[in-house]
């Protein structure tokens, strides 16, 4: 299979696994020793299974949570994506209590890939402050 093709399979499994509310789904889009950096915080996450955690969290902390790709770039072995995430805030959330709001929120990403076409490095570039904006953070 060419790599432009596993890249783009994989990315469309990386949203079918978040829309679906399935961690399983979004852990098994990367490489077993993958880093995802949030470039907003500076956090690194390492290895599927801490992956696999952040994104039960993300789910746990909004019903309804949508992920749409707008973007999708691939050049060589990187993929760059813009998307929008939406959903409403019914859980907890990085510390923050749930508001019941609803909120859309707009980021980017960029990921490197293997030769199989799993993710080993993704940067998430989110807009923070329009998020907590909308969840009425002061």
């Amino acid at each position: 299979m060419e790599i432009r093709e596993a890249i783009r399979r994989t990315s469309d499994a990386l949203y079918a696994g978040w829309n679906a509310h399935d961690a399983d789904a979004v852990a098994a889009c990367y490489a077993p020793d993958a880093e995802v950096i949030d470039a907003t915080s500076g956090i690194i996450t390492h290895g599927r299974s801490s992956i696999r955690a952040v994104a039960e969290g993300r789910l746990a902390g909004f019903a309804e949570y949508e992920l749409t790709r707008e973007t999708l770039l691939i050049d060589g072995m990187q993929g760059a994506e813009s998307w929008c995430m939406r959903g409403t805030h019914t859980g907890d959330y990085d510390g923050l209590a749930p508001t019941g709001r609803h909120v859309a929120v707009k980021g980017s990403t960029l990921s490197t890939y293997d030769a199989a076409g799993f993710i080993v490095r993704d940067t998430h570039y989110v807009n923070v402050l329009g998020l907590l904006q909308q969840l009425g953070v002061e």
